[in-house]
């Protein structure tokens, strides 16, 4: 049995604090509850959390501006819980690293399952060797950085997931519906565009390697190697 998760909550909602106190010990977690950016920083500064649940909206910042401080720890990752519910704002908390997005109001057992589900993921699934393609092309799922054409990139975790899909899956075209479930298990809906926003972002990142994702008209995107590039060079 895997030992509890440590879970950060940061909203100031005193009802919000009252449901998801109550979700993670029914999931057997422990959970530190904080009421604003401040508060969220000082506690990512003095403490390791398996799960952020993040406010948009907190007294004193967007919660989004936390990402970084998340992510400093390649062990952490985040989830946005908020009323800012238009595809721009979900597209903003996805490309800025979410691993989901959830609107309010939420009904405390899909946000349970939501939860469970990011959890499962990142305790149930072994962590990764090096991916590496070719001698100059290496991706570190653990830590998240990516060595490429010399250079060292921090990808954020929505970005080292969709990376690791594509190299594991080099040259096959991957939808739509692939790239969702790769960045956050979930289902592609018709109208999400947070996929193309991270291969957008992908292709900056890996820019001068050998390596390209290309648009596969009808099918979606694939990753491989540029004709006048050889791996083994």
């Amino acid at each position: 049995m895997s030992s509890p998760a440590k879970i950060l909550l940061v909203d100031d909602d005193v009802v919000i604090h009252y449901m998801i106190e109550d979700i993670t010990r029914q999931m057997g977690h422990s959970i530190t509850c904080v009421a604003d950016g401040a508060g969220g920083r000082a506690a990512l500064k003095d403490d390791h959390f398996d799960l952020v649940i993040l406010d948009r909206r907190l007294p004193d910042t967007d919660g989004l501006l936390l990402a970084p401080d998340i992510q400093a720890d390649p062990r952490s990752s985040f989830i946005v819980l908020s009323s800012l519910a238009t595809p721009n704002d979900q597209l903003l908390g996805l490309g800025l690293g979410a691993l989901d997005y959830v609107t309010k109001p939420v009904e405390p057992a899909v946000l349970k399952a939501r939860m469970e589900r990011h959890l499962a993921t990142r305790r149930d699934t072994p962590g990764p060797a090096t991916l590496s393609i070719g001698k100059t092309f290496h991706l570190n799922p653990m830590t998240r950085r990516l060595t490429v054409a010399g250079r060292t990139e921090c990808l954020s975790p929505a970005e080292c997931r969709l990376l690791a899909h594509f190299m594991q899956n080099i040259d096959i075209p991957q939808s739509r519906s692939d790239i969702s479930k790769a960045i956050g298990g979930r289902e592609w809906v018709y109208g999400d565009r947070t996929g193309d926003v991270l291969v957008s972002r992908i292709r900056k990142r890996i820019a001068g390697s050998m390596l390209q994702i290309i648009t596969v008209h009808g099918l979606g995107y694939s990753l491989t190697a540029e004709p006048a590039e050889s791996f083994g060079s």
